[in-house]
């Protein structure tokens, strides 16, 4: 029923637009629903601007662009013909009978942009669509005298127009979309909150999106849009094409670009989760562990096959076990009211600390110099059990997935992006799935421990591996030690790093006698070069080396580039990311790229996420980012900015760049006479 009447209501505002627009009509101005005037200003570049200031009579309402269930845009024709592009202030809603429609009921400007080439004088009708308890077409004569100069104090009028006109920028974010059939579910971010917030999509031509179901919970606003066709028969939401929507809240207001391509469902993410998760293993942060289980693998090859499963089975519930304290974490931190992103641990200087600790310990224990144990009481319990080794091999486990956190796989990032904006039993699914998928290669030796015995039998070549197992362990510590040098001061850390490094050697020393002297004069070369350096060598003194010129990141500095109509290239980065270092040295630091960015026209933002800074989490919270790296770029085309993918490639990022130029985004605006 509701279809028929609104298919009734189309064709009476079709019929009586078509009578309005019949040459030689003209309304009395006693039967006039509004008062119209027109301010200009003086013709310029082949444009000139006009300010269209429309006050319906009480109780009467017209449209905005998308007008909803009733009544059609204001439109404009001119004489000669001309394009006119529209700047749509915020409108307000009207429900009324089960009908829901957007518009003005009051006084409002439109600021106008009309290309022409009259100077003298500029002639055409506007049509209106007014409403009350009935709805009416009203048309105005337009007749611009532009010889006259523009009108007193334009400039003024028009930056109070374009004041409420809502900007493509802001702090409101889209986190995520999906698509469910006929329903349209998008999460919107804003760092200040929600009170009573509205949204008005713009319809692709054909589809009808209803007015909004939201729900608010913290900072994230979930909207669901029912979509159908102009019959009213539901349509799939995924075949939507990328779409404007404006968000109103308060004296705030925004415009965003809703692409529904990116939607995705818990299924899809699973699947990335546990792909995700297996490439974790290829990791460079993992390497250091997997070259302890190598080892053990290849001790164990004369195992029985209970030892064998017990062990890699123990690996396995170690990585499970610490995707789950994350998740764990995580999710106290979510319920606190904070903002949390992958690899937000790597930014205490203590959890750093406590890895330097641990890498360090797994060095002896690699060397055969330790033995980590459990409590007496456990260990004696799991022997019994046949359960030798297991603690060192969930330990092993644990300690890998903390190590990968660093330098995650791109396939884990989208994971984590949308579990960290999920409800939170789907967001212990996705890290279950995680660690199910970091696991996968250990489970699949527990079920099949006899491959162990494929392997080559212990032999002396086993000292040699060893021996490079124990220098890539040993590398691994030498690393996190090197992240506390802005913390600490360079000073220290090289003065602690080399005491930790000559105990080793010396309890190496101890262990081989047959290179105990070479050893011993190691340590003190190890010793004498750090204090030396440490106490003599000149302190940094901030210089970078960078061949780009990369300025502080911030909110105003991006908004004084766009404002200037620069292209903007964002880069978000930590000392401690790893995907971070392959993005400079891979794409960002090649001469092709180097050139580009160089630019005159290209501004260079750069954020260090190393420690924590609330501008970073805001930024990277507003554009739906999980972690680093981030990359993204703005420009006049672009205004609210292109996420880049987090492993860059060179073409892409180019691309991307050279587009921000010139506009290729869909514009819901313009109308051509």
């Amino acid at each position: 029923m509701k279809t028929f009447f609104r298919s009734l209501w189309f064709l009476l505002f079709s019929l009586s637009a078509a009578s309005a627009a019949v040459p030689g009509w003209s309304m009395k101005p006693e039967n006039s629903h509004a008062q119209v005037h027109v301010w200009h200003d003086a013709p310029a570049e082949g444009k000139v601007r006009l300010l269209l200031d429309v006050t319906p009579n009480e109780g009467w309402k017209t449209y905005w662009r998308t007008p909803g269930d009733g009544g059609f845009r204001p439109v404009i024709a001119w004489e000669p013909q001309a394009k006119t592009q529209w700047h749509w202030p915020r409108p307000v809603r009207f429900d009324s009978a089960g009908f829901s429609s957007v518009g003005y009921d009051r006084r409002v400007v439109f600021p106008l942009d009309v290309a022409t080439d009259e100077r003298q004088r500029l002639r055409g009708k506007l049509t209106l669509s007014l409403c009350s308890t009935l709805c009416v077409v009203n048309t105005f004569p337009l007749d611009i005298n532009l010889a006259t100069g523009p009108s007193a104090q334009f400039a003024d009028a028009w930056d109070n127009a374009m004041r409420a006109v809502p900007p493509d920028n802001g702090p409101v974010a889209v986190k995520s979309v999906a698509a469910d059939n006929d329903t349209l579910t998008v999460k919107l971010t804003s760092p200040e909150g929600w009170s009573q917030p509205d949204l008005f999509p713009d319809n692709p031509t054909g589809v009808n999106l209803s007015p909004p179901q939201t729900a608010i919970l913290g900072d994230t606003l979930t909207a669901r849009f029912n979509v159908s066709d102009s019959q009213g028969k539901p349509l799939e939401a995924s075949g939507l094409q990328p779409l404007s929507l404006l968000v109103s809240d308060g004296a705030q207001s925004q415009q965003l670009r809703v692409d529904i391509s990116s939607s995705t469902t818990l299924w899809q993410i699973m699947a990335v989760a546990l792909a995700g998760g297996l490439i974790l293993n290829l990791m460079p942060c993992v390497l250091p562990v997997l070259g302890i289980k190598l080892a053990s693998l290849m001790t164990l090859a004369e195992s029985s096959r209970r030892q064998t499963r017990v062990r890699f089975l123990a690996t396995a519930a170690g990585i499970m076990f610490s995707f789950l304290v994350l998740a764990a974490v995580i999710t106290g931190l979510r319920l606190s009211g904070a903002w949390i992103g992958w690899g937000f641990q790597f930014q205490s200087p203590w959890f750093i600390a406590a890895m330097v600790l641990v890498t360090w310990i797994f060095c002896f224990s690699l060397a055969g110099l330790l033995e980590i144990r459990l409590p007496s009481t456990l260990s004696t319990r799991l022997a019994t059990a046949g359960g030798n080794g297991i603690g060192g091999s969930f330990l092993e486990g644990a300690f890998a997935t903390l190590l990968a956190t660093p330098c995650t796989a791109p396939f884990l990032g989208t994971a984590v992006t949308f579990a960290l904006a999920a409800p939170v039993h789907q967001l212990w699914l996705i890290f279950l799935v995680l660690g199910l998928g970091m696991s996968l290669p250990w489970l699949a030796i527990s079920i099949v421990p006899g491959v162990a015995r494929w392997l080559p039998k212990p032999g002396p070549w086993m000292g040699k591996l060893r021996l490079g197992l124990v220098l890539l362990m040993l590398g691994s510590c030498i690393w996190l030690m090197s992240l506390l040098v802005k913390e600490w001061g360079a000073r220290y850390v090289l003065i602690g790093g080399g005491l930790m490094v000559a105990f080793f050697l010396f309890r190496c020393a101890k262990a081989m006698p047959n290179h105990k002297e070479n050893l011993r004069s190691l340590v003190f070369g190890v010793l004498f070069g750090a204090g030396l350096y440490a106490f003599l060598a000149p302190q940094p003194q901030g210089k970078d080396d960078s061949p780009l010129n990369w300025q502080p990141l911030s909110e105003a500095a991006l908004s004084e580039a766009l404002n200037a109509r620069k292209r903007v290239l964002v880069d978000i980065t930590a000392d401690w990311c790893l995907n971070c270092r392959v993005n400079e040295v891979l794409v960002l630091h090649r001469p092709e790229v180097i050139a580009a960015l160089n630019r005159d026209d290209v501004v260079l933002l750069q954020g260090n996420w190393s420690q924590p800074s609330a501008e970073i989490e805001r930024f990277l919270r507003r554009y739906g980012a999980s972690g680093i790296p981030f990359n993204a770029v703005f420009g006049p085309a672009i205004p609210q900015g292109h996420v880049l993918p987090s492993l860059l490639s060179k073409d892409a990022l180019l691309t991307t760049l050279m587009s921000a130029n010139a506009a290729t985004s869909p514009d819901f605006t313009e109308e051509k006479q």
